[in-house]
């Protein structure tokens, strides 16, 4: 039995947002950048009172900002995205809005301790599938990372 179409879009967002884990984790920048549509924003803690810890619009910037956080990683230390509990607030054609609970952890000699957070997300169906439009980050205890 075959699916129906929204819950094929279901399955298909939420393999986007486990692709998200492994291509951030392994370090794939290109792997990361595909998830987003060409004019996607990425965006990190927006309400804090001198304004997000990253603000990062089209697929260049997107780059730049992950570039430069991969390769800031401690040796030895390996990140891990666990992300959990999504929740569809929105599915209508071509575009979706979902929330998904994340707990970061750090493990190495020299790792941070785990941080949470939640991901509020706007989707688009393109041609090559469902991308991020938006992808906003609010953690737990914002201002700690």
């Amino acid at each position: 039995m075959q699916p129906d179409a929204q819950t094929a879009d279901r399955l298909a967002i939420l393999e986007q947002i486990a692709r998200y884990s492994y291509a951030w984790d392994d370090r794939d920048l290109d792997a990361y950048v595909a998830l987003f549509a060409e004019d996607a924003a990425f965006v990190v803690d927006p309400e804090l009172p001198d304004g997000p810890t990253t603000d990062a619009r089209g697929h260049e910037a997107i780059r730049a900002w992950a570039r430069e956080r991969m390769d800031a990683r401690k040796p030895g230390v390996q990140v891990r995205h666990h992300q959990s509990g999504t929740l569809f607030e929105e599915l209508d054609g071509d575009r979706a809005r979902t929330r998904t609970m994340l707990l970061t952890s750090r493990v190495g000699p020299d790792g941070e301790p785990p941080s949470s957070g939640i991901y509020y997300d706007e989707w688009r169906r393109t041609p090559e599938g469902w991308r991020f439009a938006s992808r906003t980050l609010r953690h737990d205890f914002p201002g700690m990372f």
